[in-house]
């Protein structure tokens, strides 16, 4: 596995705030960097970065298989693909309140995905790094990759959240 794959999918609405957030990480992502832009545009200066509007589904699907960062939209389509390809991709959703998607399905989602320990998602661009330093660190072994230790953590951390909730006057009704 080699390089970063980012996609945002096939929405007629540009996402510049995931692309402008990846060319501000571009030094730091695995090379070669490819990058499946949609209706919006990309460009990188002084890096080595390809770039396409669209691509075929063959040609995205062995990218994502082949990638060893993958960083989507968090559409259906192009989650779905990750996971079955094993994979524990960074998704942004899109956001309805920035023009970037007719609604804000693709949170709800992310969200979800994300709690079940599917995905490493980032909200915001700012939220990027740290998705991105989970999603390495499960590819090389780091990162509770076994399903059942991904679900084990997720009860410890909610557990643990509720008791401090609890215990700083948040919550008095867990019990």
């Amino acid at each position: 596995m080699s390089g970063t794959f980012v996609s945002v999918g096939n929405c007629t609405q540009p996402f510049p705030r995931l692309l402008d957030a990846i060319a501000a990480l571009a030094p730091t992502l695995p090379q070669p960097l490819v990058v499946q832009h949609g209706a919006g545009s990309f460009t990188l200066a002084n890096a080595s970065a390809s770039a396409s509007a669209f691509l075929p589904m063959a040609d995205f699907e062995a990218r994502v298989a082949n990638a060893e960062l993958l960083v989507l939209h968090a559409g259906a389509g192009s989650v779905i693909h990750a996971v079955r390809a094993g994979r524990m991709p960074v998704v942004m959703p899109r956001r309805a309140a920035l023009g970037e998607h007719v609604d804000d399905h693709q949170l709800e989602f992310a969200r979800a995905l994300d709690a079940a320990g599917r995905v490493a998602m980032a909200e915001t661009p700012a939220d990027l790094p740290a998705a991105i330093a989970r999603s390495v660190a499960r590819l090389h072994g780091d990162g509770g990759s076994d399903p059942a230790t991904s679900r084990m953590l997720g009860l410890v951390e909610a557990t643990l959240a509720r008791y401090a909730a609890e215990k700083s006057g948040q919550s008095a009704a867990w019990r």
